[in-house]
């Protein structure tokens, strides 16, 4: 009696167990790898064969000229790897939709891709003012961001940056200005997470190089409209002009300030500048000729060896995003985000993810700075410094060799 209730038992715990692998494998879950402890066994958005991402751009909108890049640069790397033979035998799919640069839609694509997609992370996002609206959700589900372009760093264990931070790269940019004589700025920037991030920039800086900042004019991240905030910024005597806003909005306020004769130099991040790309030098024509920004990459049109084979896989899958810098970058955060899933070998799971991230030292893509991640607090901001870029003649050029930091008191 004892040997059948025995055997009942144990036939019972199996059922159980099968139910329970072929719960996970409906769900697109991998089961786990035998000899492990089971951790990766509710996995969302893997399979034997497949690893599933997702991101959220603004492919229509004032910012869709670096969203194309900026998907473009994923799209390339993701074939380039699949065209190689995945990840460990993994092939990658990538699930994305247009946010047209609006919060509102940027959270409702996100909670689409983790509800219904089902997918195990997303990867290089934009939209610095609309993403923190998905960090709680994204926390609570326990999914990777990883690269997002650039919104402030929130500290949260699933949340990778790998861009030096607006604040931090308008701090290398007053260091510049100061050392060229600039002793008064004004600011025209988006009423967001953007705007105040450049702000904080320039208020951080400004004592340790004996600057001020004598305008702050705000516009709507969607307006064309520019002409006010010029106009109030020129009354207030600057001797620089930074922009805080978009690649669209960047060119309007280069040709607005042309179009009033007014010389002076007008700067900006990243962002607004898209150093080494027409983002917005082309929309901006003639008035761009002396615009300043900082590069937080290397030029799409460089000889690098890695660059060149970072066009050569453009070429295949998005060639008339090569020159985008956007691209550029999302290419390079593509490439750091496949070393993680390399790292964490055949047990690819959400729960594992930040130990194989934290294990990533000195990755170096030869297209942004080298990588490194470490525990929070801190530690998920990958990349330091920037480089001073400048577009003269039709061209940009770095005014730095390196990348470089910005002083500090």
């Amino acid at each position: 009696m004892t040997r059948s209730r025995s055997h009942i038992a144990v036939v019972a715990l199996a059922v159980v167990a099968l139910a329970m692998t072929s719960a996970c494998a409906q769900r697109g879950a991998a089961p786990a790898a035998a000899g492990t402890s089971g951790a990766c066994a509710d996995a969302q958005g893997v399979t034997d064969t497949t690893i599933r991402i997702g991101s959220t751009w603004p492919l229509t909108g004032a910012a869709a000229v670096g969203a194309a890049g900026s998907k473009a640069g994923v799209v390339a790397a993701i074939g380039e790897i699949n065209a190689a033979g995945g990840i460990n035998g993994r092939k990658l799919e990538l699930v994305s939709y247009d946010d047209a640069f609006e919060a509102a839609r940027s959270v409702a694509n996100i909670r689409r891709l983790v509800d219904n997609d089902k997918v195990f992370a997303i990867l290089g996002p934009s939209g610095s003012a609309n993403l923190p609206g998905s960090y709680s959700y994204l926390q609570s589900k326990n999914i990777p961001l990883f690269g997002p372009v650039l919104p402030p760093d929130p500290n949260l264990p699933n949340v990778y940056l790998l861009s030096t931070s607006h604040t931090d790269q308008i701090r290398v940019l007053v260091d510049h200005l100061a050392a060229s004589g600039v002793r008064k700025v004004a600011l025209i920037g988006q009423d967001n997470d953007l705007g105040h991030a450049v702000e904080k920039g320039i208020t951080e800086q400004a004592a340790l190089d004996g600057v001020t900042l004598v305008a702050k004019e705000t516009l709507d991240p969607n307006s064309p409209d520019v002409s006010s905030a010029v106009l109030n910024a020129r009354a207030a005597g600057p001797d620089a002009l930074i922009s805080g806003g978009d690649n669209a909005q960047t060119a309007l306020i280069l040709k607005q300030v042309h179009q009033l004769g007014w010389n002076v130099p007008v700067g900006g991040d990243s962002t607004s500048g898209a150093p080494g790309s027409t983002n917005t030098v082309a929309p901006a024509g003639p008035a761009a000729d002396g615009f300043t920004a900082t590069g937080v990459s290397e030029f799409p049109t460089s000889t690098d060896p890695a660059v060149t084979k970072y066009r050569a896989a453009m070429a295949t899958y998005a060639p008339d995003q090569a020159t985008n810098s956007y691209a550029l970058i999302n290419y390079a955060t593509s490439q750091v985000f496949f070393q993680v899933l390399r790292q964490m070998g055949h047990d690819v799971c959400q729960s594992g993810f930040q130990a194989a991230a934290e294990k990533i030292s000195d990755v170096a893509t030869g297209l942004i700075p080298p990588v490194t991640f470490g525990p929070l607090p801190g530690g998920h901001t990958g990349t330091k410094g920037a480089k001073v870029a400048q577009f003269r003649g039709g061209a940009w050029s770095f005014l730095d060799n390196d990348f470089v930091q910005p002083k500090s008191g």
